[in-house]
């Protein structure tokens, strides 16, 4: 990987580490729209490549943010996360 994708991979990473963080064991959440936004945009601004080798790592963590935001995740919310988890490692 180049510079520039360790660069993403790096800010994709914190983001997505943040948002399960925040959601974890809260009573109390403020809107979320602007943290998910944030990481599907990056996201999906990462080459297919960085995708492919960040994908197994990061699906546990998307994994996670789904299940400590059940309550909190407003639907399209779900909907942007549960998109970022390819299909051969969603079960």
């Amino acid at each position: 990987m180049s510079t520039s994708d360790y660069q993403e991979f790096f800010l994709f990473a914190a983001k997505a580490g943040a948002l399960e963080g925040y959601l974890f064991k809260r009573r109390k959440v403020e809107l979320l729209t602007v943290w998910v936004d944030n990481i599907d945009k990056m996201y999906h601004s990462l080459s297919p490549e960085v995708k492919k080798e960040v994908d197994p790592v990061f699906t546990p963590v998307l994994k996670r943010i789904l299940s400590y935001g059940a309550r909190t995740l407003e639907p399209e919310q779900r909907e942007k996360v549960e998109q970022m988890i390819p299909p051969a490692l969603a079960d």
